[in-house]
């Protein structure tokens, strides 16, 4: 029993210094995925995604990103020479927003890191950039569909068209919602 002892002590103090190496490489290597954030890695093993967990990241084989989830408003107003025209010929300002997010799926999260990038994919101003044409010829589309009054009556149906004309997927980002904050006639009317 006398010769166990130190076989012993050696084993726990050893089993002890593989924990306390295991917990600092936790520590230094494990990067965590933030609320309503994802963390995109790319290098050796290729690019992986982690949502609601977290993965190690070892800077000599990878980088990482964090990508925001949350949702962005993009906001376009055609007013003054840029406005819409209705159905029946009358020019109408408009301000709307459009509420959007990365789609939280991984193939998609991986789809907007490829094709926009993560740093692009966080920035409103860039976002912006992307996607306001699109918006703005979503709503111009519409309203040429539309009587002026009928216009007015009818802004959730409005809404709602602009929503399935743009569609909800935007290069992995998806399309919550529109809102039509403002709609007018044009104060300078050109006949």
């Amino acid at each position: 029993m006398e010769g166990m002892l130190p076989i012993v002590i050696t084993a726990i103090a050893f089993i002890t210094f593989l924990m306390i190496i295991n917990f600092l490489l936790i520590f230094i290597f494990y990067k965590k995925v933030p609320t309503a954030k994802a963390i995109v890695r790319n290098g050796f093993g290729g690019t992986k995604v982690a949502i609601s967990k977290g993965m190690y990241v070892i800077p000599s084989f990878h980088t990482y990103e964090i990508l925001d989830l949350s949702s962005k408003s993009i906001r376009v107003e055609l007013l003054d020479d840029n406005n819409l025209i209705t159905k029946d010929n009358v020019r109408i300002d408009i301000k709307a927003s459009f509420m959007m997010h990365v789609n939280n799926e991984l193939k998609q999260i991986k789809r907007v890191s490829e094709t926009i990038g993560v740093t692009n994919a966080s920035n409103e101003e860039h976002l912006k950039e992307l996607f306001s044409a699109k918006f703005s010829e979503a709503l111009k589309t519409v309203a040429r569909k539309y009587e002026f009054k009928e216009l007015l009556d009818s802004r959730s149906e409005f809404r709602d068209n602009v929503i399935d004309i743009t569609g909800t997927d935007l290069h992995g980002f998806i399309l919550s919602d529109c809102a039509i904050d403002y709609i007018e006639k044009t104060i300078n009317q050109k006949q």
